[in-house]
Formats: C-alpha cells, sequence, structure tokens
C-alpha cells in the first residue's frame, strides 16, 4: 500500500507544479482556464481509478484507463524537468544576465511562448518514444566459447526478456512478439524473466498462453524468474508459464541439452530461497568439460558468474533505464546496463527487453530481441 501512495503523491505534486504554472499563463483567459481545469482534473481522476481500482473493470478499459494513465504521469514528468530548467536559468539571469534582453520586454509573453514550446516539445518526444516501443528491433551479437559441445559447432539462441503481459501489455503485443521471435528461427529460446508483470488475471482472461504456445526452437523454450514472477500469486503464475503456457521455468536447477551444453536457470533474488551458483553445479553434477548457459534476471552481481567459469551468462531487468534520463541512471548502477562483456572468461549479454513496466515510451533507450549466434571452439 505505501508505494501506491507514494506513486500518488508523487503523481499530484508533479501535476500541481504543472497546473500552475499553465494557470499563471492563462490569467486573463476565462474560457482556457476552466478547459484547463477540467483537463487536469479528468486525468487525475483516471490516473487514481487506474491506480486502485483496474482490477474491477473489463479488460479493455483497464488496458485503456492504463495506458492514458502512465502516459499523463509521464508527460507531466517531462513537463516539470523542461519547466523546472527553464525557472533554474530565468533565477540565475536575475544575479548575472546572460539571457537576451528582449525576453524581459514581456515576461508573461515569454513564459507562455517557453510553456507552449516545452509542451510541444514533450508531445514530440513521447510520439517517437511510443513509437520505438511498438517497434523492436533485432539486435545481434557473435559468441565464442572456448569448449567443445559434442556435435555442435554453433548455436543460434533468440534471446528476450521482460515482456511485462498484463493489461497494458496485452495478447496483440504477445502475438508480435511471438511472430519476431519465430522468424529468427532460432535454435533455442531463451528468456530471462518478468514475463508476467502483474497478476495472473489477464492471463487467463485473455487467453495469452494460445500465443506464447506458438513459440518454437527445435530445442526448446525457457526461462528464469524475474521480480515480477514474484508481486503476486507467484506459484501460480509459474505453475500457468510451465503447465499452461508452455515455457519451462528453470529456477535454481539445470538441464542438459541435447548432451551437448548446460542451462541453468537462476531464481530471481526475491524467491523465499535462492541457491549459490556454486551448490547448483555441484548438486546437479554437471560435467564442467561441456559449455554452461545461465539465465539470471538482474545483473547485480556478475563476479559470481566470472568465479564459477560460466560460458554465456543471460539477464533481463534493466529495460536500461527504459526512458531518459533513467538510462545514465542505469548504466551507473549495473556493470553492464545493456549489451555485451566479456568478464574473464565468462560472455556476458544484459538485454533491454521486448516490454516495459508502466508508461509505454523507450526514450533513450529500445525495445529489442536479441540474436546470439555462439560458435563452439
Amino acid at each position: 500500500m505505501k508505494v501506491y501512495f507514494y506513486a500518488l503523491f508523487f503523481h499530484l505534486t508533479l501535476n500541481i507544479y504543472v497546473f500552475w504554472r499553465g494557470w499563471q499563463i492563462l490569467r486573463s483567459r476565462k474560457g482556457f482556464r476552466a478547459f484547463y481545469a477540467g483537463l487536469f482534473g479528468i486525468e487525475f481522476l483516471v490516473y487514481l481509478a487506474g491506480l486502485l481500482l483496474q482490477n474491477r473493470f473489463p479488460d479493455n478499459v483497464t488496458h485503456f484507463v492504463a495506458f492514458l494513465g502512465t502516459s499523463w504521469m509521464l508527460f507531466v514528468l517531462y513537463m516539470t524537468m523542461g519547466l523546472v530548467v527553464i525557472d533554474v536559468a530565468f533565477v540565475i539571469h536575475r544575479r548575472k544576465a546572460f539571457l537576451p534582453q528582449k525576453l524581459h520586454q514581456n515576461p508573461r509573453r515569454t513564459k507562455g511562448t517557453v510553456f507552449i514550446a516545452t509542451f510541444f516539445f514533450v508531445i514530440g518526444l513521447m510520439i517517437q518514444g511510443n513509437y520505438k516501443f511498438n517497434h523492436p528491433v533485432v539486435e545481434h551479437q557473435r559468441i565464442v566459447v572456448q569448449k567443445k559441445a559434442k556435435n555442435k559447432d554453433s548455436l543460434r539462441i533468440v534471446m528476450a526478456g521482460d515482456w511485462h503481459l498484463g493489461y497494458l501489455i496485452d495478447k496483440s503485443y504477445a502475438e508480435k512478439y511471438v511472430e519476431l521471435i519465430n522468424a529468427q528461427r532460432p535454435d533455442i529460446i531463451l528468456l530471462v524473466g518478468d514475463i508476467i508483470d502483474a497478476g495472473i488475471k489477464p492471463m487467463r482472461t485473455e487467453r495469452m498462453d494460445e500465443e506464447l504456445r506458438r513459440l518454437h526452437a527445435p530445442l526448446g523454450v525457457y526461462s528464469c524468474t524475474g521480480n515480477h514472477e514474484y508481486r503476486y500469486e507467484a506459484e501460480e503464475k509459474i505453475n500457468w508459464l510451465n503447465n499452461v503456457a508452455g515455457i519451462t521455468l528453470l529456477r535454481d536447477s539445470a538441464v542438459l541439452i541435447d548432451s551437448a551444453f548446460y542451462l541453468v536457470g537462476r531464481e530471481d533474488r526475491n524467491a523465499p530461497v535462492r541457491k549459490p551458483l556454486q551448490q547448483i553445479i555441484r548438486e546437479q553434477r554437471m560435467n564442467t568439460a561441456l559449455p554452461m548457459i545461465v539465465l539470471d534476471h538482474n545483473p547485480i552481481d556478475l563476479d559470481d558468474d566470472a568465479f564459477s567459469h560460466v560460458d554465456l551468462a543471460l539477464y533481463g531487468h534493466t529495460h536500461r533505464g527504459q526512458f531518459f534520463p533513467a538510462n545514465f541512471l542505469s548504466d551507473l548502477l549495473f556493470e553492464v546496463s545493456h549489451g555485451y562483456k566479456k568478464k574473464d572468461d565468462t560472455n556476458v549479454f544484459v538485454t533491454s527487453g521486448l516490454g516495459l513496466a508502466g508508461p509505454q515510451y523507450r526514450i533513450g533507450t529500445q525495445s529489442e530481441i536479441v540474436v546470439l549466434e555462439v560458435i563452439f571452439e
């Protein structure tokens, strides 16, 4: 409940700031003021309804309310950032003039122009960001593993993470994602958690298993758990993914694929119990002469993979910040926020993911799937 309170407080604070700035500009225009106040009032009610009552609406209504509410949240955030920068610039200018003099000849007109310019800039940014989210790219990476994999010289992996299927990212998105993945003709499909965003209800009401079961690769479809798998109804969601959607979740366990390489799936850090990687290797009696691929969700500690001589470690979770400026924060927080890195003998790849949590915009990052061409030498 605290999360909802903090989200509501943050959203309300930003709304008040942006509303007040526009209200000052419309001081002499009562008709526009009434429309302006009504717009903010309706938006706040929609946001509040989506935050507190989403499980009581039909799925299509919930999708619309959630999209509108989260889009407005991002819009107000960017408007606040832009207006704060402008306000700070004018405060500095009062102490040490550096702005053109003509900006002070008509202060009200200047404020109005700046507000409108910021508005259209933010709208343009969000249009581009929504387009990037709705058009995932296919990243390619060649990886050489210095081990033999029995009779296999190479392996074509399609990696995808963070689908966040639910009310916002619904069955139509699942269909598009499945088609994009299958089009790459993978030998094996590896997912890195957060397949389901929150509750299991939209998975069932929209029959999303019909799409997920279309994922096809000769060596199978596997995943590890993510933090969103543990948000609500964890065991129910994991059971649905395993037994209904046809995705094999590896939970601190390993499987030998085609007698050629090992695939290890780690439990998410939010799981009640998470075994150390070394313990999994011992318990599964793995032949370390064969290549080892590890699926994990959160790339918070890559040293464990390097210490355990993992050949390929695959991660998601970061979304690479999802939208500016969080992408820079993500790069600071994680050793690898997105992309490839060789750490000792371990090849690491972190995907920015397909779906999103919250606003459906990619600004400063991208939605993607990854094709890994693994060469065994």
